[in-house]
């Protein structure tokens, strides 16, 4: 049969340096759920900003081609004005 001899300074150390452990493992891993929240907060709000803008560009677009009909109509009236202004009614 062994006989085991404790050391109180040894096993202070090494309740000191299981401390320092519990901490340095706690901080770790609220560190890294905390990067991992903020980085799928980030996401979320890019997705939002992307949905944002592709709504404003198909509102764009929209106006775009209501324009250009407008463009074509206004132009044929153009021509139509002129066609009474040069032979009449």
């Amino acid at each position: 049969m062994k006989t085991k001899y404790y050391d109180k300074e040894m096993y202070a150390r090494n309740e000191s340096i299981k401390g320092v452990l519990v901490v340095l493992v706690s901080f770790i891993l609220g560190f890294a759920s905390g990067c991992m929240a903020i980085n799928k907060e980030l996401t979320k709000q890019n997705n939002e900003k992307q949905n944002y803008i592709n709504t404003l560009e198909q509102q764009v677009e929209e106006q775009q081609v209501t324009i250009r009909d407008q463009y074509i109509e206004l132009d044929s009236l153009r021509e139509t004005v002129y066609m009474y202004s040069i032979y009449g009614k």
